[in-house]
């Protein structure tokens, strides 16, 4: 996910259970105001209406994405 600030900073987003973006770790982890992010809204939204790719990758590929954020 690309988020909005100048900086165009890239997130890792998982629709159900995780995203990287600030919002989730402010309004989700620590203030519990949240359900989700807007990412993970987004993420559900195009799953649910067919609108996103669904890639499947090795468990070495994922640890390999997951170890760089």
């Amino acid at each position: 996910v690309v988020g909005e600030s100048r900086r165009k900073e890239e997130y890792f987003c998982f629709a159900e259970h995780y995203c990287a973006c600030y919002s989730f770790f402010y309004d989700v982890i620590n203030r519990a105001e949240q359900l989700c992010c807007k990412h993970q809204l987004a993420a559900r939204l195009a799953g649910s209406l067919g609108a996103c790719i669904e890639v499947k990758v090795s468990d070495e590929q994922l640890a390999v994405l997951l170890s760089e954020l």
